[in-house]
C-alpha cells in the first residue's frame, strides 16, 4: 500500500465552501437541556450499536480472513516491565492483565482493518483508538521564560522553544461522523528534544531520537481506576458478536460491567458526551499523572487562551446543519492561511497533587480537588494559519506514533494504566504497520 491510496482514503471527501456553526460556545441551561437529551440518545444509540453485529455477512466477525487471524496469533508481544518509582504499587495479577489488554489491542486493529477492507479496498490499518483525525498541524511549544525553578526540568527549560506537530482526533477506533457522541483527542509531538526518551531506550528502531509526546483527551480523568477496571471493559467492547448467542454474551458482561463498576461505567458514558464544536476551542486534559522532575506528580492541562463565541448557541441548536466531518471543517475555516490571522494559542498547564500517596496515583479515576493543589502554567503552544490537509502531512500523521512513554525519564507516566499504554500501543503500532507495510 502506497503513500497516495493512504492518503486518498483517509481524506475522503470534503465540500468546498465556508463552514458555519462548528463552534461550540458556552450554552445557557435550556439549550444544554436540550442537547444532553439528544446526545444521550444518540449515545444509547452507539451503545446499542455495539452489541449487534453489521448486518452484511461481509463486514461481521466472521469475515475476518484467515490471514489476518494467523496474524493475529502469531504477533510476538514482548514483556516490557518497568521498574516502579515511589509513587506507585503494583496491582494484582497485573503483568497478566497487561499481555492480554495488548493482545487486545492488536486483535481490534485487525477485526477493524478487515471490516474496512470488506466495503473499502483501500482501506489501510488505523489505530485502535483514535482512528480518526481531523487534521495533524504544524505548531511551536514555548516555554514560559518566568517558569518557576521548582517546575523546571531539561525538557522545561525557561524560554525553550520546540517545534511540535499537534494531532486532532475522535476516541473511536473506526472513523465515524463527528456528530456521535465520542470523546476527542490531541496528541502533542516535540522535536529536536535533548536527552533519550524512555520508549526509544527500549524501541531504538522505530523511534526517532529527539521527540517528546503528550497524549491527552477531552475528559479530565480517565473512565477507568485502574487496569483491572480497563481489563473488564475492554473483554465487553472486544467480545464477539457475530451471533446470537455471542450478541447475549457480550451483552451481559456490559450489564456485569455497569453493575459492579457503576461509577467507571458513568465515567465513561460522560466522557463520550463532551460536546466540542472545534477542536481549536476545546481543553483536554492527560487524565492520567505524570512525573514532574523527581518530586511532582502531576496531570497536563491544555486549553485555548481565547474562545471565539461568534454564534448563538440556540441559533445552532434550531438551524445549525452539522456534516459528518464538522469538526475538520472547523480547524479549516479558522487555519485558513487566506485572509492572513492571528496564530491560534493553547496554554500548557500541569496540575500539581499534592502530597501524592500511591493509591491516588494507581486511580487514573479520582479527581483532584484538595485546596493544595495548585494549576501551574509551563508555556504555550502556537499553531500558525496553514494548510494541514496536504497529502504528505495527511500521510504522515497517519503512520506517524504518538505515545505516553515516548517522553524523557523526568516526565514518565504513572500508574497501571500508564504502564499498560506502553504495551497497548507498541502492540498497536506493531500490526498497523505490517498491515500497511510501511515501515518496521
Amino acid at each position: 500500500m502506497n503513500r497516495d491510496t493512504i492518503q486518498h482514503w483517509l481524506r475522503g471527501r470534503r465540500r468546498d465552501g465556508e463552514v458555519f456553526f462548528a463552534q461550540a460556545p458556552r450554552e445557557d441551561p435550556i439549550v444544554q437541556s436540550f442537547r444532553v437529551v439528544r446526545d444521550f440518545q444518540r449515545f444509547w444509540q452507539m451503545l446499542r450499536g455495539s452489541a449487534q453485529s453489521a448486518p452484511a455477512p461481509a463486514r461481521s466477525s466472521e469475515a475476518t480472513p484467515t490471514r489476518y487471524e494467523e496474524l493475529a496469533n502469531a504477533l510476538e508481544l514482548q514483556d516490557r516491565p518497568m521498574p516502579l518509582t515511589k509513587f506507585e504499587r503494583a496491582v494484582p495479577g497485573e503483568a497478566t492483565l497487561i499481555a492480554n489488554m495488548a493482545r487486545i489491542a492488536a486483535n481490534l486493529v485487525i477485526k477493524n482493518y478487515c471490516e474496512m477492507k470488506a466495503s473499502d479496498a483501500s482501506a489501510c490499518a488505523m489505530r485502535d483508538q483514535h482512528a480518526k483525525a481531523h487534521g495533524c498541524v504544524d505548531a511551536e511549544f514555548i516555554v514560559r521564560d518566568d517558569l518557576p525553578a521548582e517546575f523546571s526540568t531539561p525538557l522545561f527549560r525557561p524560554g525553550a522553544r520546540y517545534p511540535t506537530i499537534v494531532r486532532f482526533s475522535n476516541g473511536q477506533g473506526q472513523p465515524q461522523s463527528d456528530r456521535k457522541p465520542d470523546g476527542r483527542g490531541m496528541s502533542i509531538k516535540l522535536f529536536d528534544v535533548a536527552g533519550e526518551s524512555i520508549l526509544r531506550g527500549l524501541e531504538p528502531g522505530r523511534t526517532r531520537a529527539g521527540e517528546h509526546d503528550f497524549l491527552l483527551s477531552s475528559f479530565p480523568v480517565f473512565f477507568c481506576k485502574n487496569v483491572v477496571d480497563y481489563s473488564e471493559l475492554m473483554e465487553a467492547v472486544a467480545a464477539p458478536s457475530g451471533t446470537s448467542r455471542e450478541k447475549f454474551k457480550r451483552l451481559l458482561k456490559w450489564i456485569a460491567f455497569a453493575i459492579r463498576n457503576r461509577r467507571q461505567f458513568a465515567t465513561f458514558i460522560r466522557t463520550a458526551l463532551v460536546r466540542i464544536g472545534n477542536p481549536l476551542t476545546a481543553t483536554y486534559h492527560s487524565m492520567s499523572p505524570y512525573l514532574l522532575g523527581e518530586q511532582h506528580v502531576v496531570r497536563y492541562v491544555v486549553g485555548p487562551v481565547q474562545r471565539q463565541d461568534d454564534v448563538p448557541s440556540w441559533w445552532r441548536l434550531l438551524f445549525g446543519s452539522l456534516s459528518e466531518k464538522f469538526l475538520q471543517e472547523a480547524m479549516l475555516r479558522d487555519l485558513s492561511p487566506t485572509p492572513p490571522g492571528d496564530d491560534i494559542v493553547f496554554d500548557f498547564s500541569v496540575h500539581v497533587r499534592h502530597s501524592a500517596k500511591p493509591e491516588e496515583v494507581e486511580n487514573a479515576l479520582l479527581q483532584w480537588t484538595r485546596p493544595q493543589d495548585r494549576t501551574v502554567s509551563i508555556g504555550e503552544i502556537r499553531i500558525p494559519r496553514q494548510n494541514f490537509l496536504t497529502p504528505d502531512r495527511v500521510f504522515d500523521g497517519e503512520r506517524m506514533m504518538f505515545s505516553p512513554w515516548n517522553c524523557l525519564q523526568q516526565h514518565r507516566p504513572l500508574g497501571s494504566i500508564n504502564r499498560m499504554r506502553l504495551a497497548v500501543y507498541l502492540a498497536s503500532l506493531q500490526v498497523r504497520r505490517k498491515l500497511n507495510m510501511v515501515g518496521p
